[in-house]
């Protein structure tokens, strides 16, 4: 759904990836208990980011988020994008705040812990003023 409809968008924000991997097969059934153990085979998901920032349109504006528990940063720069440090208290899933750095090819703003509303206040106005400033 969202790389069916990318060329139409000025900005994609798009979120981390829910998952990396996923089970290869998905049984119709219950899997019965047997002895021994049980090994789940994984596959790759599509990386839609990736997809993103390949078909980029020209004077369209990608921000992605990473998901990381270990060198955030290095990680995350490479994509850059919002980066969510879930190791720290108070950002993630569970709550309603976060601790966000956002990251650009020149910067990195490290963001103190806020609401996750103000959070997307924030990376909204990041956007924005690079918009406009590659526009001047």
């Amino acid at each position: 759904a969202v790389t069916s409809v990318s060329n139409e968008q000025d900005i994609i924000i798009k979120a981390a990836a829910v998952a990396d991997y996923r089970p290869a097969r998905i049984s119709e059934e219950k899997v019965k208990k047997s002895d021994g153990q049980m090994s789940i085979e994984l596959e790759r998901t599509d990386d839609i980011l990736k997809f993103l920032g390949e078909h980029k349109q020209a004077g369209q504006f990608l921000c992605g988020f990473s998901m990381e528990t270990q060198n955030v940063i290095d990680n995350s720069r490479a994509k850059l994008v919002a980066a969510n440090n879930v190791k720290v208290e108070g950002a993630g899933f569970q709550g309603d705040t976060n601790v966000l750095t956002l990251i650009t090819q020149d910067e990195e703003i490290s963001l103190p812990l806020m609401s996750k509303e103000d959070a997307a206040f924030r990376i909204l106005d990041k956007i924005l003023s690079l918009m406009q400033d590659s526009v001047c």
